[in-house]
């Protein structure tokens, strides 16, 4: 039997229910949505024979004190806390209205236990919250922070984050500024799907409070592709641009608990659409191939405030590329750094580290630079350095013109085409086999590819191979293989090369040659001999080359059974 209490209340919510205007949606008091929990609801969990609606959370008497008209027990539980590195706030557990969200969500407290009853209110197929996304459980390490203070100084620290000040009407913090679950949930209005106060098409609920730099002219952001040929995501809307934020972020239950990604793996959040069902190419192909970039061979390692990528060997999508930045690449002539790599750290060809790498060189040395990754294949060298950054240096003997334009005039067997002076990227040898670069219709970039060491073009180091314009492909690139075997640049080039079976890394380090690790030798021309296959003369005589001016040198060293004792070439 209802008390006298009880029906007076009730009368008053339906009374300012038919005192509101009309509804623009038909959700949009709590008696049409599922917190609408009385035996008449609309939802599948519903009392068996209660017909009060607001008595499950509010009561007017006998309540615990908590406002507002609070009618339910509070959770004893002891959460796990939401933690990332990327954020600066501090959390601890929660308070205010989360606290009295979780007396539901948290599965702990039966729906029906409220404090205005004695015995609680039975519900017809279970008294607790079933599982699913609306059991949040007492582990929140999956789901958006609580009760935390957002400041206009956490915004400042935070720098992706709005100033509470400019958040919309819609979105509320608690009288001490806490961000508590009712800033994006509002439990009596269902009118843009899970109670959100703001829609989350076009991820308009998020950038309401993340400021993503790059974000608005990204493809993410607006992108009409239709998500429908992929079955791996979780996704309400039907194109990437109304799914925006959605497309890899779950603000509950997400499977990659820092920085909340649907998917546990980091790589298979990007590869649910570039696999070539939603995203234009299928990058996934391109990670099957045998050499190259294989994030799937890593989890729970990247971090994204990580200076030095090779401190902690690994390699992720978000290594190389920002998807809040991300940009249609261009296709003609040199640039400093793809559209793709837009504002990724790098590490400088001085050492520094920043923030925003201006250089693809940059992205590429936060690996292969200063934390060099282990490199399971390397052509062994005369003057050995891993460290990519220190070949590269302007003030060695010889060098490919990554960083900086080369000095040297004499390189007559570059293609016409190419003028003295022009600067390359990384990505002009390590790229896929099957892109643009390569003449193929395939995705640009160095994600994978048919050729040893992620080449775009073949590049054989194997002695005794007889050459040929497909064996030499990638050198022939640039250089003229007619100039080549013409000997227009060294004398008996033809003779090691092509008679001799000589592949072009048995002399020369395609890279560079860093002072640092200086030997007796010169090392112009990129001379830097493979020792396994130049040896030296003998015990006493180490291998040497020496440079006498254009086209005109010595060596000394054994090389295929033949002995070369100061041997002169040129003139």
């Amino acid at each position: 039997m209802k008390r006298p209490t009880d029906r007076i209340f009730l009368t008053a919510l339906v009374a300012a229910a038919f005192c509101c205007p009309p509804a623009a949606f038909a959700q949009d008091h709590v008696a049409d949505t599922a917190h609408n929990l009385s035996a008449s609801g609309p939802g599948d969990i519903r009392a068996q024979s209660e017909e009060q609606i607001c008595i499950f959370c509010h009561a007017p008497l006998n309540t615990g004190g908590a406002t507002p008209l609070w009618n339910r027990e509070s959770s004893a539980a002891s959460y796990n806390i939401y933690r990332s590195s990327t954020f600066d706030a501090a959390p601890g557990q929660p308070t205010g209205s989360s606290k009295l969200c979780l007396s539901c969500h948290d599965g702990t407290i039966a729906l029906g236990r409220v404090l205005s009853r004695r015995d609680r209110i039975r519900l017809a197929g279970g008294d607790f919250i079933p599982s699913g996304l609306a059991n949040l459980g007492t582990d929140l390490s999956d789901d958006h922070p609580i009760s935390f203070h957002y400041t206009s100084g956490l915004a400042a620290s935070d720098r992706q984050l709005r100033s509470p000040s400019s958040l919309p009407r819609e979105i509320k913090l608690d009288p001490s500024s806490q961000l508590q679950c009712t800033a994006c949930h509002d439990a009596h209005r269902n009118a843009y799907r899970m109670f959100l106060t703001v829609s989350d098409e076009y991820g308009a609920l998020c950038v309401a409070c993340h400021d993503m730099d790059g974000w608005e002219s990204s493809p993410h952001s607006t992108a009409g592709t239709a998500v429908s040929g992929s079955t791996t995501g979780e996704w309400p809307f039907d194109t990437v641009a109304q799914n925006a934020c959605r497309s890899c972020h779950r603000t509950h239950a997400a499977g990659g608990h820092e920085r909340l990604m649907i998917s546990r793996n980091e790589e298979d959040n990007c590869l649910s659409c570039h696999d070539g069902r939603v995203a234009r190419y299928n990058i996934l192909a391109e990670l099957d191939k045998p050499a190259g970039h294989h994030p799937r061979r890593y989890s729970g390692i990247h971090d994204p405030v990580e200076t030095l990528a090779g401190s902690r060997p690994h390699v992720e999508c978000s290594d190389c590329h920002n998807p809040h930045a991300v940009d249609a690449p261009a296709r003609q002539g040199y640039a400093a750094i793809g559209a793709t790599m837009q504002k990724v750290p790098g590490l400088t060809s001085g050492g520094s580290y920043v923030q925003e790498a201006q250089f693809e060189y940059e992205v590429c040395f936060r690996c292969h630079g200063d934390a060099p990754v282990p490199i399971r294949r390397r052509v062994a060298r005369q003057a050995n350095q891993p460290n990519l950054r220190l070949k590269f240096t302007s003030g060695n003997p010889s060098f490919h013109p990554i960083v900086t334009a080369s000095p040297s005039g004499d390189t007559v067997s570059l293609d016409p085409t190419i003028p003295s002076g022009t600067l390359i990227r990384c990505t002009d040898c390590h790229n896929s086999d099957s892109g643009p670069r390569a003449g193929g219709t395939g995705p640009d970039g160095p994600h994978g590819s048919t050729h040893d060491y992620l080449l775009e073009r073949r590049y054989t180091v194997r002695d005794n191979t007889p050459e040929s314009a497909f064996d030499y492909a990638l050198c022939y690139k640039c250089h003229s293989r007619a100039s080549i075997l013409a000997n227009e640049s060294f004398p008996t080039h033809a003779l090691h090369v092509r008679d001799f079976n000589s592949p072009c890394s048995v002399c020369h380090d395609p890279h560079g040659i860093s002072t640092v690790v200086a030997t007796s030798s010169d090392h112009t021309h990129l001379i830097n001999f493979d020792p396994t296959v130049v040896r030296p003369l003998d015990a006493n005589t180490p291998v040497s080359f020496r440079d006498y001016g254009k086209f005109a040198g010595t060596c000394t060293l054994t090389c295929h059974g033949y002995a070369h004792d100061d041997t002169e070439y040129g003139n």
